[in-house]
């Protein structure tokens, strides 16, 4: 039996104006790009060029080898059905989908459909999220609209558009792109140029995902010192020395899913267990979780459980009590837990 592969989706994100569909038509020029499906809402803001698009329907377009071969109506879960179907009956031939997203759309829903939905899920894979952000307005954007935070929380990379523009201020949007997203790649970009293989293979749901990829996926360490006491949207993270219970922290997970899980934006985790040679990768968005990850080793000689979390309103204090309680939660035969890990383990 010949075994399906999952077709890669990168979403394409950012706020209005910030040059997401300039990128979308570099993109779709490059051969390396030919087999695209391509799903954008909201067509008529987009502006396609001409010899790029035949027709469009009112709220999403496809493009397949540089231009129109078919039109698909209906919300994002009914295009990637058809999609599939007609990829599976020989009527589509693309390898890869790019999901672009209005300027004010936050990207956590469409994570959670592709994630959820089986009918998705069975044959569509999170490749990574790329947002655009504008070095000469951002910082206004992000000022104003949670939709932009969110958006560049979400992100695996970010495309710094509008860099070569006398309005620009790149060390400040840096900053604030940091304080969002701490250790995120970021890509100055001018006139949409980027090179595709930059957009590829991000690991945001890697199942092949190697040690030493895993290490640089984490990119942060440690909770910077100074941070502020509340943010509506920031980036934190954690380590334990310890090993600790693949049961204890299913519960821990538990709990926190029922606390707090509508703020946890973005959730990553290198976890080092209890007699368990190497580690796990864990990330999720809110309450939906990938399946673990089992990594073949440990890169380095280091062996530390890291956490990194894109969160909403959470206060220094509360942090620093969530995680100590992940040592002090008791492991009883009264409690089951959700299987983030034990499932794995085994």
């Amino acid at each position: 039996m010949t075994e399906v592969v999952p077709i890669p989706i990168t979403l394409l994100t950012g706020f209005l104006g910030s040059g997401k569909t300039t990128v979308l038509n570099t993109l779709l020029r490059h051969p390396d790009f030919g087999r695209t499906a391509v799903i954008v809402n909201e067509f008529g803001e987009i502006g396609l060029d001409h010899e790029l698009v035949v027709s469009s329907t009112e709220s999403m377009v496809l493009l397949q080898s540089g231009c129109m071969c078919c039109s698909l109506r209906g919300d994002l879960l009914d295009t990637l059905i058809e999609l599939r179907n007609g990829l599976d009956c020989g009527e589509f031939d693309f390898q890869r989908v790019v999901i672009e997203t209005t300027g004010l759309a936050d990207p956590a829903p469409v994570l959670h459909t592709i994630l959820t939905r089986l009918e998705v899920a069975e044959r569509f894979v999170i490749d990574g999220v790329v947002t655009t952000v504008d070095a000469a307005t951002g910082i206004d954007g992000l000022t104003s609209h949670e939709e932009a935070q969110r958006q560049i929380g979400l992100a695996d990379l970010i495309l710094l558009t509008k860099t070569d523009l006398p309005q620009a201020d790149e060390p400040a949007i840096r900053n604030r792109i940091q304080s969002l997203n701490h250790g995120v790649p970021v890509q100055p970009v001018v006139n949409g140029a980027i090179d595709p293989a930059r957009l590829t293979g991000l690991g945001h749901f890697d199942p092949a995902m190697k040690s030493q990829a895993a290490q640089e996926w984490m990119r942060q360490t440690s909770v910077e010192e100074g941070s502020p006491h509340l943010q509506a949207i920031r980036s934190v993270s954690w380590t334990i020395d310890q090993p600790i219970s693949g049961t204890a922290f299913d519960i821990w997970m538990d709990l926190l899913m029922v606390r707090r899980g509508a703020d946890l934006l973005r959730f990553k985790g290198l976890i080092h267990l209890d007699d368990i040679p190497y580690p796990f990768a864990v990330h999720g968005v809110q309450h939906i979780f990938h399946p673990p990850v089992p990594l073949h080793d440990w890169h380095g000689a280091e062996r530390r459980t890291k956490f990194v979390m894109i969160v909403r309103d959470f206060t220094d204090p509360e942090l620093e009590d969530l995680f100590a309680a992940l040592n002090a939660v008791p492991v009883t035969e009264h409690i089951l837990p959700s299987g983030y890990l034990s499932a794995e383990v085994a």
